[in-house]
């Protein structure tokens, strides 16, 4: 079984039906046996268990539901994939942020309840590095199918935990962080301004627990300044 859906951060609950519990990955590095985790709403209770009680789905391979261990909370038993896999874009419930534009979409969707990082938040900046490296970790590897792009157009939305008004320019460190993983994984070569046009930041309907997607259409003819106009 591959640990490449144990992600710092990331919320497990229990799969037995009469278990409540839900853990929340506290640290776990590729390889490692076991996986530091707490409770997921108080982060107490800190503990080692085995990485391959993390299950990526709460059903088996049989499609019957597992009676123990856990998998991730953003992952229901009906779902057929993890829901950080990139989709393509637009999916039925989403709004269409490039309506009538032209070229490939995708659809980038980071793991709900996710620390984010808010141009408002006065933090050390040994937590904000932290926080950006998580960040950066999840939108690349929700973005393992997305295939390389020259230029691209990036909105970023963020669907909020609750109703209310934001301004979703506010947690433009997030979506930096989140563009920077497109980066890792190699989807862009960069995202400066010859390469890319946003993050254009949206709000989008609420989820629980909170959560950033980036929604991506492909440039597929050279429209942005090049390095030599500069």
């Amino acid at each position: 079984m591959t640990t490449d859906h144990v992600v710092k951060g990331r919320v497990f609950a229990a799969c037995h039906p009469e278990d409540a519990a839900r853990l929340r990955v506290v640290r776990y590095q590729p390889g490692d046996m076991r996986a530091l985790v707490a409770d997921a709403e108080t982060g107490a209770r800190q503990r080692l268990i085995l990485a391959s009680s993390l299950y990526d789905s709460p059903l088996t391979r049989a499609g019957s539901r597992r009676r123990s261990g856990y998998a991730p909370d953003d992952v229901q038993a009906g779902d057929t994939a993890p829901a950080v896999d990139a989709t393509p874009q637009p999916a039925t419930a989403e709004v269409d942020w490039f309506q009538d534009l032209p070229g490939r979409r995708f659809r980038v969707a980071l793991p709900a309840r996710l620390i984010l990082l808010n141009s408002n938040q006065r933090l050390h900046h040994h937590q904000r590095a932290e926080i950006t490296r998580v960040l950066r970790r999840a939108a690349a590897f929700a973005a393992r199918h997305v295939p390389h792009l020259d230029q691209a157009h990036i909105v970023g939305v963020l669907h909020p935990a609750a109703r209310g008004r934001r301004d979703p320019a506010n947690w433009y460190p997030s979506f930096k962080a989140a563009t920077d993983g497109l980066v890792d994984q190699g989807v862009l070569d960069d995202d400066d301004h010859t390469r890319v046009i946003g993050p254009d930041m949206r709000l989008g309907h609420v989820v629980e627990g909170a959560r950033l997607v980036l929604h991506i259409r492909a440039l597929e003819t050279p429209n942005l300044p090049s390095e030599q106009g500069n």
